[in-house]
């Protein structure tokens, strides 16, 4: 992997680390990783046109990287929003914009300081997602992935080129959804996670990539795979086999919704597991990263969980009205309003 002085050193999520210990540390002491989007950002959907705004963005405790500074261009007419390692994407006149991490890992030349977008990414996209060190557009039901191709993170299967219709990133793999099914690539295939099961070929209508495991929904049933399930997040309980309509992995952790009440499993370091009262109803979107998760509920955002770093669940007032999509990067998270 590629560092320069001027930036911290990262660590990938595909190295192995002891049990019980958390794979990103804050800045001051090391590196990082997504998730939800993530460590992603879970689920990428379009917003619908209509519901252009501005891009509301803030850290855990730590910028270091500029994925919390939102450039003037996403201050207003943006339909989509995602988050990935340290980085941040949104979708503006179908145009990907990127801001974050990405000065010395998109391009060739690490020293042109210039974050890059594809030619193809820069019209026609309608959702965004991110993960470690690559980036992924939904464009007319074709996916578009850039960045580190290390572990295969370029390489979309021709089956996810038409008639994708979600997307999903975490680490160095993703996740399409295409006629209810799944189709997954990229990274190494640790517990199987890039074995899609049979349950999840069809009928499947939301899906989510987390640090080790992907979820997915399918007839209101919460379905997980992959990793070695340390923190319980594959142990789906009961109140998931039903009724759910959508679902956010991150890091040994998975959320999903239903009802409007958002359910919890797995890491529940620093109440990463732990819902609050608030986010029990009346919540229209989710959205988990390494070790936080958020809500949406009457244009506010809720958060909870975090890494221990002053003030990583608070949510900063812009996000807390008026707010029509969230989305979570390792450890700052994103609105649009």
């Amino acid at each position: 992997m590629l560092s320069t002085s001027s930036r911290p050193a990262r660590t990938l999520r595909s190295l192995s680390l002891p049990r019980g210990l958390s794979p990103r540390l804050p800045a001051a002491v090391g590196a990082s990783l997504l998730i939800a989007l993530g460590t992603a950002p879970a689920q990428a959907a379009p917003v619908p046109a209509a519901a252009t705004g501005t891009v509301v963005a803030w850290a855990a405790g730590e910028n270091n990287w500029g994925e919390a500074t939102v450039p003037p261009e996403a201050l207003s007419g943006v339909s989509a929003i995602g988050g990935g390692d340290y980085h941040s994407l949104a979708v503006k006149n179908g145009k990907v914009l990127m801001w974050g991490t990405w000065i010395c890992w998109q391009v060739p030349d690490c020293t042109t300081n210039k974050i890059y977008v594809p030619a193809e990414a820069q019209s026609g996209v309608s959702a965004v997602a991110g993960g470690d060190d690559h980036s992924l557009a939904l464009k007319a039901g074709k996916v578009i992935a850039w960045g580190s191709n290390a572990s295969g993170q370029l390489n979309v299967p021709a089956e996810a080129q038409s008639g994708v219709t979600a997307i999903s990133a975490d680490g160095s793999r993703s996740l399409a959804l295409k006629n209810g099914k799944v189709i997954a690539w990229g990274g190494s295939n640790l517990g199987g996670v890039l074995d899609v099961p049979l349950e999840a070929q069809s009928g499947v209508t939301a899906i989510s990539a987390g640090h080790s495991h992907n979820l997915a929904v399918k007839n209101g049933k919460v379905i997980a795979w992959g990793g070695d399930n340390y923190f319980g997040e594959k142990n789906v309980p009961a109140d998931a086999l039903t009724g759910v309509t959508t679902v956010a992995a991150g890091f040994g952790q998975s959320v999903a919704l239903k009802g409007g009440k958002v359910l919890a499993w797995g890491d529940n370091r620093n109440g990463r597991s732990t819902v609050p009262t608030e986010a029990q109803s009346g919540v229209t979107a989710i959205a988990a990263a390494q070790f936080h998760s958020l809500a949406l509920k009457n244009g506010k955002v809720i958060a909870w969980g975090g890494n221990g770093l002053p003030g990583s669940p608070s949510v900063p007032s812009a996000a807390t009205s008026g707010v029509t999509a969230i989305a979570a990067g390792a450890n700052h998270s994103l609105a649009l309003k």
